[in-house]
């Protein structure tokens, strides 16, 4: 441990060393075209596209808007169970967001998860809200009698890194390809407005939307949440993490968790945190001010937020809320957000 402490404080030197020497616009283009290679490295490869061959089980009709209970094929025989949130009124195209649960055995039904997917609808946002592989209804290991090493979530994506890695491939890229079908069903819609798409999600949805925003330029606004901080001070303060939340050969390139927001500048961008969570606010403050430097150098420091929750790790209230009023600034919706 302390000898990877050690190699990531050099890495972290060396990269604070190369932003310190970004001074123009140009040199952060390059800086980005430099990230973004990094990240398509890391996220492939890449499959066809099959067809999504989306599936509508069952429709729950509520007061203003309704969800309907749908599963879609990212690749071929593989299903992704979600929920989609859809307004009752929509006057003209809607913006819609691409929502990524966090690690919880109950999928897109923890409440959690409903609870910003209902505070977005309820604001006219279509929501597609999709399960991760091993989460809710997608049990990856229903056959197994002794489940001891997959009994939840955590343990079963590793599992399933592992496997993947003796194939020489990335498990962060099939959960990364679930959201890039998710938001391909979105933009199918003829209801939804593709130069207003976002994508959030707390803890490993936040890992998820801060890849996605990485490695999907159709995704027009962003609001991880509970994730952003370093991978130097992670190993610092010993968190544990899933085989998806280390993509291969990115620390190696000398990139930090920021930089998938960093190349997407000057896209608009908000980061979610907690004031006591163990993805800490030092790692987390230091992200901001790398990811705001950058918008200012691209004239567009109004396009990047942040916002420290008062509590411990999870997409509490006052995240949820700050990531509306985020997104419908930049979808540029009328009127005072609506709460839940």
């Amino acid at each position: 441990l302390d000898d990877y402490v050690r190699r990531l404080r050099e890495k972290r030197e060396e990269r604070q060393a190369r932003l310190q020497s970004i001074r123009t616009e140009a040199q952060a283009r390059a800086y980005q075209e430099e990230t973004l290679a990094a990240i398509h490295r890391a996220f492939a490869p890449r499959p066809a596209k099959c067809a999504l061959e989306p599936k509508v089980a069952g429709t729950i009709e509520l007061d203003t808007y309704r969800v309907d209970k749908l599963m879609f094929q990212s690749r071929p025989g593989v299903w992704v169970t979600a929920s989609l949130y859809v307004p009752n009124e929509i006057n003209g195209k809607a913006p819609a967001v691409v929502g990524a649960c966090g690690h919880s055995m109950d999928g897109k039904a923890q409440k959690v998860y409903t609870g910003f997917a209902q505070r977005l609808v309820r604001n006219g946002f279509i929501v597609l809200l999709y399960e991760p592989f091993n989460q809710g209804e997608r049990d990856q290991y229903s056959r197994l009698t002794d489940r001891e090493c997959v009994a939840s979530c955590c343990p079963a994506h590793n599992m399933m890194g592992k496997q993947l890695e003796l194939v020489d491939e990335f498990f962060g890229m099939w959960r990364a390809w679930d959201g890039i079908r998710a938001l391909d069903l979105l933009l199918a819609m003829p209801e939804v407005d593709p130069t207003r798409v976002g994508v959030t999600g707390n803890s490993g949805g936040g890992t998820m939307s801060t890849w996605l925003w990485g490695c999907e330029e159709r995704f027009t606004m962003a609001a991880p949440s509970c994730f952003v901080t370093s991978f130097l001070t992670n190993l610092e303060n010993e968190i544990p993490a899933d085989a998806e939340q280390y993509p291969p050969g990115v620390i190696g390139a000398g990139l930090e968790m920021v930089d998938f927001l960093i190349a997407r500048a000057p896209k608009p961008a908000m980061i979610l945190g907690q004031q006591y969570d163990f993805f800490e606010r030092r790692g987390v403050a230091e992200a901001f001010g790398e990811v705001q430097r950058f918008y200012r150098l691209l004239g567009a420091e109004d396009k990047v937020a942040q916002f420290m929750g008062p509590s411990t790790h999870g997409y509490k209230l006052e995240n949820q809320e700050a990531m509306v009023g985020f997104f419908c600034a930049q979808a540029g919706v009328p009127g005072p957000v609506v709460k839940v």
